[in-house]
């Protein structure tokens, strides 16, 4: 694995503000006192990923994971902070290397049926992209998709069908050929198996890392499943309320994770082990991103939390080699 980062986060923030409306700016003359609402989505995000490596990135539903995805993928422009790519900001780059950029940088989305054009044939699908943006010739596009069908599993004799033809994991392998059809460096993996059936999700992960080996990939694999994320990933990233609170290599968080998050997070986690367990879920619930609360974001359901973590965020820092925590208890 190359040890050069091919992509790093720095400060990345994106709030979805709710602006008032004529309506609403006509009822606050009355009165009513309206406000405009920001979501916190994503919070002074710091994140580095090397060239060649596999990332989980784990946490609740309304963490933000999803939307830190999507700013990587050049999807969503962030609110504030810096992106680079290969130690580039886009701000930095010619027209050309954003170019390259944007196609190097590809993403695998969690509905392999919502994402797929319904009106557009399989090959047109995997084909269109690498057409226009001039990588073949549209005279090659029949060769070109049959090639990259084979090489996700799929039977090329069945280019010319509809998506709805197709079952839901022969679906996903559909948006990975899409994917791969530019010839990507770096794909970012939403919820790519959780909408598959636990036999298919096997065989997908595991084309995940064959054309991880084959092509040279870097992946980051979004994902709630903490099994998932397990068997994939080298190296995984905690997040909560938009916030990263732990980041460790794979093997290292598992048996001894650092963040109180963290530590609930594995403890409820399902096990194939004989002795019987009682499961506590997590106090309370994920705060509103309109309205987080003041200091550590996690306090209002952390057991060990004091006054400075009610006031006080605690910084993400590196407590051994290669782990980083956002915790006042490593202060002790």
């Amino acid at each position: 694995m190359n040890a050069a980062p091919i992509l790093e986060l720095n400060q990345v923030s994106k709030r979805f503000t709710w602006r008032l409306d004529i309506a609403s700016r006509i009822a606050n003359l009355m009165g009513a006192g309206l406000q405009e609402r920001a979501v916190h989505a994503v919070d002074a995000v710091d994140l580095t990923i090397r060239e060649g490596e596999v990332v989980g990135l784990v946490g609740e539903s309304g963490c933000g994971k999803s939307t830190l995805g999507r700013i990587v993928a050049g999807i969503m422009d962030a609110s504030a902070g810096s992106m680079k790519y290969r130690g580039k900001g886009l701000a930095e780059m010619t027209p050309e290397e954003r170019h390259t950029c944007k196609l190097a940088v590809q993403m695998i989305f969690q509905d392999p049926y919502a994402s797929l054009n319904p009106r557009m044939r399989v090959e047109d699908i995997i084909g269109e992209a690498p057409v226009a943006h001039g990588l073949i010739r549209r005279s090659e596009m029949g060769a070109y998709v049959e090639g990259l069908m084979r090489q996700v599993g799929l039977d090329p004799r069945y280019r010319k069908r509809y998506p709805h033809q197709f079952s839901g994991g022969q679906r996903q392998r559909i948006g990975i050929a899409r994917a791969l059809a530019v010839k990507p460096q770096f794909i970012v993996c939403d919820e790519a198996v959780a909408a598959l059936d636990v036999s298919i999700q096997a065989q997908v992960l595991n084309l995940f890392m064959d054309l991880r080996e084959q092509l040279g990939l870097t992946y980051l694999f979004i994902s709630h499943n903490l099994s998932v994320v397990e068997h994939i990933s080298d190296r995984v990233v905690i997040m909560y309320l938009g916030r990263v609170v732990e980041s460790a290599p794979t093997e290292e968080l598992f048996r001894q994770p650092n963040h109180p998050y963290t530590q609930a997070l594995l403890a409820e986690a399902p096990r194939l082990v004989a002795e019987r367990r009682d499961y506590t879920p997590i106090a309370g619930e994920i705060p509103s991103p309109l309205n987080p609360p003041p200091g550590c974001h996690f306090h209002p359901r952390c057991p060990h939390a004091t006054q400075r973590c009610r006031s006080e965020a605690p910084a993400l820092r590196e407590i051994a080699p290669g782990r980083l925590s956002a915790c006042h208890l490593n202060d002790r």
